[in-house]
């Protein structure tokens, strides 16, 4: 790291002094500002005092271990740091577990020094993007070119965005468990995550649902019923005149691929007001262009409730955006959007 950077401050949860005295030396020769701290209860202690740009922790620990510390960190903290999971529990199970709690990364002991150094700097660098301002430009400046260019048609089913990155997993599967097979809608997941977790969570959304579940192949035919992930590195959209799934590597949106912003407005353009967009748990503002293009041609928006989500961001940021929306609570997701559904297919 050039001396000409910002000198980033890092806390360090960790019990076994060894560990934390090798961290705490790696990253300060790479020019970190560290704190160490011996537990997780210590570690949030020090959040309250300071600002961290990164937070590194153990899972095992005395007093708050370091999955509680995540929650703890997401459900009480409005400002998040990178949150990065060291631990000897290197199962996928492991793995899944500290994504689903909160964690921003997940690195395997023993450290690899050079993995340790890019995990942080890469992961330092799209925490500030993330907070950036969104960077989707719409087709057109002119705010009537989505209704003038949109289907204007009842499709055979609702065409349904959802969109959330840290903390959707869980937050997705419950949803999904509670929507029947008969739902009368089309499901395009934005599931922002590397391919070992899209792979995974797609495998254990479909244990968890009785719709069918897809990671979305390029040209695939919409159907009725059935949930589209969208693949890792690709952004998803929907051709209006065939209803098929389009992928492409166009350049990252709002610092993302996939992003949410081309799928809603692809689908305010394909389904019309027969269009649903929802917003889940999720750091930055991807989504914000899309839903409000949705909410224009008279489609529906849904967000999680940001005081329940585990990342309040992207929510939020569509609530300050001051489009008509539907504010539910994580409890109600499904049945708000099964509710949706049906109202907008009965007209």
């Amino acid at each position: 790291m050039e001396n000409s950077e910002k000198k980033y401050k890092i806390l360090i949860a960790e019990d076994e002094i060894t560990n934390s005295l090798l961290l705490k030396r790696l990253l300060t020769k790479a020019n970190y500002d560290v704190t160490v701290t011996n537990n997780g209860a210590a570690a949030f202690e020090a959040m309250q005092n300071e600002t961290f740009d990164a937070v590194l922790t153990d899972w095992m620990m005395p007093n708050m271990d370091g999955i509680e510390l995540i929650q703890k960190m997401r459900s009480e903290m409005k400002e998040l740091p990178l949150i990065v999971m060291i631990t000897a529990l290197v199962s996928e199970g492991s793995r899944n577990i500290a994504l689903e709690a909160g964690a921003d990364e997940f690195i395997a002991k023993p450290i690899d020094v050079e993995d340790l150094l890019i995990h942080v700097k890469d992961g330092l660098c799209k925490k500030n993007q993330s907070a950036m301002p969104a960077t989707f430009t719409p087709t057109s400046k002119n705010n009537g070119f989505v209704a003038a260019n949109a289907n204007t048609e009842k499709p055979p089913f609702v065409g349904v965005g959802v969109a959330t990155s840290t903390g959707g997993p869980s937050v997705l599967i419950d949803m999904f468990r509670n929507i029947p097979e008969d739902v009368p809608a089309a499901f395009y997941l934005i599931q922002h995550g590397p391919i070992w977790m899209l792979d995974l969570f797609t495998t254990k959304l479909q244990s968890a649902t009785a719709l069918k579940v897809y990671l979305a192949q390029d040209g695939q035919k919409s159907e009725r019923g059935r949930i589209y992930v969208a693949p890792a590195d690709k952004h998803l959209t929907i051709d209006k005149a065939t209803m098929k799934i389009v992928l492409d590597d166009n350049p990252k949106i709002n610092f993302v691929r996939p992003s949410a912003d081309p799928l809603f407005t692809s689908l305010s353009y394909a389904f019309g007001k027969y269009s649903i967009g929802v917003i889940l748990t999720g750091l930055g503002r991807d989504g914000v262009q899309g839903v409000s293009n949705i909410a224009e041609i008279g489609g529906k928006v849904i967000v999680q409730d940001p005081l329940k989500a585990v990342a309040p961001l992207m929510p939020q940021a569509v609530i300050d955006s001051g489009i008509n929306l539907t504010i539910a609570q994580t409890e109600d997701l499904a049945f708000t959007t099964r509710n949706t559904i049906d109202e907008l297919y009965a007209n």
